[in-house]
């Protein structure tokens, strides 16, 4: 009788294992052979985009400096212009004054302030009166920051900083004296507050309103806050707040700010707070005790989007996940702005990899996390690092870039403000064909379809709609924002190894105006 029922129990196991292995066998050749289908949720409605951005700070002194206008403008045109990334944030460095105290070993990493110390003597009023500014300084960033508002896509800047002026901290310097030290006085959260204010506010009256007074303005007074910032070996400009210490600071710099705006007739926006990253397993970054103490004051509750940085989580969704699902149970209706991330690694790789894994960083902080904006680290570097969308050679003043910038402008350059992210459903639901997307609807109404394919085999994908005729644009390991044009015939062919964005042309059907599922 055992015998039998062994026997019963090994035939409905290898014919539960067979029907299992023919179900992945069959899935298996579903998606690794062109049978996938895309399900497009109109109905599914997420976060509206805002843009994409990236930061001004250490080159462009040097750069904006150089007689070569050739130069100056390709690299803004390849940030800024309709030809390039077309960017419509700003972010803009206002220096601690670290230029001035020649203190780190790279000049480039300690900013130029606008104030003239000479003027100080001891009173921390003076840094109220914009009579005791130089705002010839800061030349070569300045003109960049020009060259960038000429060319009509940049609708919000950010004014962030890393380091207060060095004559309010604590040791004289714009880095502290060891690690994790609260190095901005407590007696000079005034005087920092309007250091800010008078510096925004000529930049804005003075070089933003020449091209457009409707720009928004926020300010960011504080960068990664929880990280050391301090001791020995420290290299640039940078300034560690506790928690407490933080929340505190930004009670005083808001209400300087809405008292600024009222007698002056701006309306700058705080921007908080930079978190160096969003992970709540990160022990180090205490993610949770920072929004903990900023929610105790009512500022907290006039902020609606909350900056925080993308180190740490690279391509990991969980992270994401358990970081979108904190802000959802305890801080319903707050938006993440990822303002800074970079690739923390030595060398500059130029390959379809490194393109494709910093569109994986981009998408999945765009679907996971929900951001509803996106901004690289140094939009400009001169670095043997992964830290530059553009790279200045100044051994030879050229100009260059890597697969990692044509991945960024499958979004930046299709996915302007005001598109709205949708709903979608792809086939391989294990995700074995490495392929992942996300849809947009334009603010014309078209739809928008940004694809990563990270394998060595192209797919096609099967998507239902009635639209004439499908603009593809495709970066892979041969071709740089390839632009082809063809009627739509119920199937996209993604190519192996590439970002991709889809823009559908024509009526679109009834279905994804009435909230149905397009696809199969």
């Amino acid at each position: 009788m055992k015998k039998r029922v062994l026997l019963y129990t090994t035939v409905g196991l290898l014919a539960v294992m067979l029907i299992i292995g023919a179900t992945l066998g069959g899935y298996a050749l579903s998606v690794n052979y062109g049978l996938t289908g895309l399900k497009i949720r109109a109905d599914l409605e997420y976060q509206t985009v805002e843009g994409f951005g990236a930061s001004s700070a250490w080159t462009y002194q040097a750069l904006g400096l150089i007689e070569d206008e050739e130069i100056k403008e390709e690299a803004i045109e390849k940030l800024y212009g309709d030809s390039g990334l077309a960017l419509n944030i700003f972010r803009y460095n206002i220096g601690g004054g670290g230029k001035e105290l020649n203190v780190y070993s790279d000049p480039q990493r300690g900013a130029e302030s606008f104030f003239n110390a000479d003027k100080f003597r001891g009173d921390y009023s003076v840094f109220a009166d914009p009579a005791n500014y130089d705002f010839t300084r800061d030349q070569g960033a300045r003109e960049l920051f020009e060259k960038a508002l000429s060319k009509g896509n940049i609708d919000e800047v950010v004014f962030f900083v890393n380091s207060p002026h060095y004559l309010m901290t604590r040791n004289g310097l714009t880095h502290g004296s060891r690690t994790k030290e609260n190095n901005l006085k407590e007696e000079c959260y005034e005087t920092f507050s309007d250091y800010l204010l008078v510096i925004t506010n000529w930049l804005y009256q003075n070089i933003i309103c020449k091209y457009d007074r409707n720009i928004k303005v926020y300010i960011s007074p504080v960068n990664e806050p929880q990280w050391d910032w301090g001791g020995r070996g420290t290299s640039q400009e940078g300034c560690h707040y506790d928690p407490e210490v933080l929340a505190k600071f930004y009670d005083v710099f808001y209400n300087k700010l809405k008292t600024y705006n009222e007698a002056h007739g701006v309306s700058f926006m705080m921007d908080i707070f930079e978190s160096g990253n969003y992970k709540l397993t990160d022990s180090g970054a205490k993610f949770q005790t920072y929004m903990k103490e900023l929610s105790k004051y009512d500022y907290f509750e006039e902020i609606d989007v909350l900056s925080a940085h993308s180190y740490g989580a690279d391509t990991n969704v969980r992270a994401r996940n358990v970081a979108y699902s904190f802000l959802m149970r305890s801080y319903e209706g707050k938006k993440i702005n990822v303002s800074e991330y970079c690739v923390l690694r030595e060398g500059v790789d130029p390959s379809m990899d490194m393109g494709i894994y910093s569109a994986q960083v981009i998408m999945r902080d765009l679907t996971t996390l929900n951001a509803v904006k996106w901004n690289w680290w140094l939009s400009v570097s001169t670095y043997n690092y992964e830290d530059g969308l553009v790279y200045w050679h100044t051994e030879d003043n050229t100009i260059d870039v890597t697969k990692r910038y044509y991945a960024m402008g499958q979004f930046s350059k299709f996915i302007e403000p005001g598109s709205v992210r949708i709903g979608t459903e792809y086939g391989d639901s294990l995700g074995w064909n490495g392929v992942e997307c996300a849809a947009f609807i334009k603010t014309d109404g078209r739809l928008a379809l940004v694809v990563i394919n990270d394998s060595s085999r192209s797919h096609k994908i099967r998507l239902y709609g009635g639209y004439g005729t499908v603009t593809e644009i495709i970066t892979d390991p041969d071709r740089n924002w390839a632009v082809r044009e063809y009627e739509f015939n119920d199937y996209i062919e993604v190519p192996a190894n590439s970002v991709s964005t889809y823009i559908f042309t024509g009526e679109p059907p009834q279905e994804i105006t009435s909230g149905s599922i397009l696809g199969k």
